[in-house]
C-alpha cells in the first residue's frame, strides 16, 4: 500500500512516527513521512530506512491573526497533495480532521487513526479546542477504518465513548522503545556528570514540561544536599531554564541534555531508578502509559511511579518498581530514600520480572499489533 503517514510537526524528534514507518516499510509498504516545512529542515529526505519524508511550507504570514488562514492553507495543501494514496496513518486529532478533508476529496482514501494520548483530554490544550476534538471524534470517528491507543484504560473509554458512534475496531499500540542490543556496562551518565558509582542516581527523562511532576521534584531538592542519593533531569523543554537554577545552586542535582535516540537507553541504564511523575491532571494523563516507563524497563532499572492505573499495573505485574502514593516534595523523597535504602538488593531482586517485562514490552513486539492493522486493509 501506498501510505501517507501524516504529523503535524517537523518530524525530528518523533520516535513514535519515526517506528511506525520503519515497521510499515518492513511489511512491504511504500510510506512517506508528511511533516511541516521549518528553516534549515529538508524539504524532501530519503530516509535510511526507506521511506520519503515530504516536508509542507506554509506561505501564509505567521501572525497570530492570520492563524486560522494558516491552519486552512495547511490542511487543504496537506489534502490535496496526499488523497491519491492509499491510506493515511493520521497521527493525532489535526492529522485525522485534515484526513477527513483529503477523505472527503476521495472517498476511497483509508484513514487509520493514530491516537498517541487521549485526544479530547490532553493538557495544555483550551477548553474549545478539546470540545471540538470531542465533536469531531463523536460526529466521523466510525470513517476511520481503524483506531489506535496508547494505554488499556484509553482504549476503554474510547470504547465507552465511541462504539455507540459507529467506531468499526480499535487496537492498542503501545509506545515502547526497540529492545536494548548493547548490554555493555559502560557509564556515559556518570561520565558526563561526575558521579561516582557508589552514587544512587533517579533519573527523569523527557520533556521538561509543566504537569509532568518537574516542579515537584525539584522543590524536593534541597532535601537531598549532602547525601547519597543524585536527581537527573535528562530531555529539553520549557522548564530547562528552571531546572538549571536549582542545579546551579545543589549539587546532587543534574542536568543532561537530551542524547540521540539510539543513545537513551545506555544513559538510561547508567542510573539506579527511573521516575514517572507525571501529575493526573486530565485524563489523557491519568490514563497514560508514557514512554520513559518503558524505556527504563529496557533500560534494566526499576521505576518510581505516580499514581496512575495503568503505569502501576505494569509495574505490580513484573515487580519492578514501586508506586509513590505521596505526590508531594515530601512524599518523593521519602520514595526515593526507600529505594536507595533498598539498593542494590531491591534491583537485583527485581532482575527476573526485569528480564520477562523486556521480553514483552518491546517495539520488535509490539510492531506486529500495527502491520496487522494494514494487513486487514
Amino acid at each position: 500500500m501506498k501510505i501517507a503517514n501524516v504529523v503535524l510537526n517537523d518530524f525530528t524528534k518523533d520516535n513514535r512516527v519515526l517506528k511506525t514507518a520503519r515497521a510499515l516499510v518492513d511489511a512491504g509498504h511504500e510510506v512517506t513521512v508528511v511533516a511541516l516545512h521549518r528553516n534549515q529542515l529538508p524539504r524532501l529526505e530519503h530516509h535510511p530506512a526507506g521511506f520519503r519524508i515530504e516536508r509542507v511550507r506554509i506561505y501564509t504570514p505567521g501572525f497570530y491573526i492570520f492563524a486560522p488562514i494558516k491552519w486552512a492553507e495547511l490542511a487543504l495543501r496537506i489534502a490535496l497533495t496526499y488523497r491519491k494514496a492509499d491510506a493515511w496513518h493520521c497521527n493525532d486529532a489535526e492529522a485525522f480532521g485534515m484526513g477527513l478533508m483529503a477523505k472527503w476529496l476521495r472517498p476511497s482514501l483509508k484513514l487509520v487513526y493514530d491516537c498517541h494520548e487521549f485526544e479530547s483530554e490532553r493538557n495544555g490544550k483550551p477548553a474549545w479546542l478539546s470540545k471540538a476534538v470531542l465533536r469531531m471524534e463523536s460526529r466521523h470517528i466510525r470513517k476511520a477504518e481503524e483506531v489506535i491507543v496508547v494505554s488499556p484504560s484509553i482504549q476503554a473509554a474510547y470504547e465507552a465513548r465511541y462504539i455507540q458512534q459507529g467506531m468499526r475496531r480499535i487496537s492498542l499500540v503501545r509506545n515502547v522503545p526497540n529492545m536494548r542490543s548493547n548490554s555493555l556496562a559502560t557509564q556515559p551518565l556518570r561520565k558526563n556528570l561526575g558521579l561516582k558509582a557508589d552514587d544512587f542516581v533517579a533519573i527523569y527523562q523527557g520533556a521538561l514540561t509543566i504537569n509532568r511532576g518537574i516542579e515537584t521534584l525539584l522543590a524536593m531538592a534541597p532535601r537531598l544536599n549532602g547525601g547519597r542519593i543524585h536527581l537527573v533531569f535528562m530531555g529539553y523543554g520549557m522548564l530547562e531554564s528552571q531546572v538549571m537554577e536549582v542545579v546551579k545552586s545543589n549539587p546532587n542535582v543534574h542536568f543532561q541534555p537530551a542524547v540521540p535516540y539510539e543513545e537513551v537507553l545506555n544513559y538510561t541504564g547508567d542510573a539506579d531508578v527511573g521516575l514517572v511523575s507525571v501529575k493526573p491532571i486530565c485524563l489523557s494523563y491519568l490514563y497514560c502509559l508514557p514512554n520513559k516507563l518503558f524505556e527504563s524497563i529496557q533500560a534494566g532499572i526499576p521505576v518510581l511511579v505516580n499514581d496512575l492505573p495503568d503505569c502501576v499495573a505494569l509495574i505490580e505485574k513484573y515487580a519492578i518498581g514501586a508506586r509513590v502514593t505521596n505526590d508531594t516534595p515530601e512524599g518523593w523523597y521519602d520514595a526515593l530514600n526507600e529505594a536507595e535504602s533498598k539498593s542494590p538488593a531491591w534491583k537485583v531482586q527485581a532482575i527476573e520480572g526485569m528480564r520477562e517485562a523486556q521480553e514483552a514490552l518491546n517495539w520488535e513486539n509490539e510492531s506486529h499489533r500495527l502491520t496487522a492493522i494494514y494487513d486487514r486493509l
